[in-house]
């Protein structure tokens, strides 16, 4: 089961009956009790619920939206989960066995991981989190060095991108805060840019993973133009996009 779906069934749950423990979610979500904790830990996080000792309770009775101006990446793992999924599922697909692969930190790329069947590669990434399930998930990992941005969990900065380096890259796969076609991919933060930048021109192919949300938007920091990557998308809003960058969209 992958995770957003573990995601509405803990939530379903807790709708029925206000609290949950983690030894009854074990039988029910066919996941171990490690992988119970840390999914209630992100929901605890992002306020959809609250941690207790032993499992967790309804927050206040309500599921709302995450605040859209929350960045940090418990809230942004519960935003369009299913576009996020379809995207990572199918990005998972184009590993091969025998490549060098770059994973960058953030939710969409994150997803990937429980999709991923290519054991027989290799993988770096910036994102701490990902590089502990990747290893969990028994695949070769590596982690990048330099300074830990906390709201997104991101390994940032000259440190990074002189880590990176060394590699050359098969694939990479990058998330971004918004696309567009003046502007190319933009993010918020101009250290996570340098990472990104400095990925994608140490990879023979990379693709920008984005939800179809993210077209039209324009963030502080532009790290690559739209021609330096194939955009991995649920669906294409608008089909002039088509002309700047090649375009893989999931229906």
């Amino acid at each position: 089961m992958l995770q957003y779906e573990r995601f509405e069934k803990i939530m379903d749950l807790l709708k029925q009956q206000s609290s949950v423990r983690v030894t009854e979610l074990v039988p029910l979500l066919d996941a171990s009790e490690s992988t119970i904790r840390r999914d209630i830990a992100e929901l605890d996080k992002a306020g959809r619920l609250r941690k207790v000792f032993g499992g967790a309770v309804s927050a206040g009775g309500t599921d709302n939206p995450v605040n859209a101006q929350s960045r940090d990446m418990g809230a942004k793992a519960l935003t369009r989960t299913c576009e996020k999924m379809q995207v990572a599922v199918h990005a998972a697909s184009l590993i091969e066995p025998g490549d060098l692969i770059y994973i960058d930190a953030g939710t969409t790329t994150g997803s990937m991981i429980d999709a991923i069947t290519c054991y027989d590669a290799v993988y770096v990434t910036n994102g701490a989190r990902h590089a502990i399930y990747l290893a969990q998930r028994g695949l070769k990992t590596y982690l990048l060095s330099g300074q830990v941005k906390a709201s997104t969990e991101a390994i940032i900065g000259q440190d990074a991108v002189v880590s990176l380096q060394k590699y050359h890259f098969n694939k990479c796969f990058i998330g971004t805060d918004g696309i567009d076609k003046d502007n190319g991919y933009t993010t918020a933060d101009i250290e996570e840019s340098m990472v990104k930048t400095e990925a994608m021109s140490r990879s023979e192919k990379a693709f920008v993973l984005a939800d179809s949300s993210k077209f039209g938007l324009v963030a502080s920091i532009t790290f690559a133009p739209l021609q330096a990557g194939t955009v991995i998308t649920d669906q294409l809003p608008d089909s002039s996009y088509r002309t700047k960058t090649e375009i893989i969209e999931i229906k």
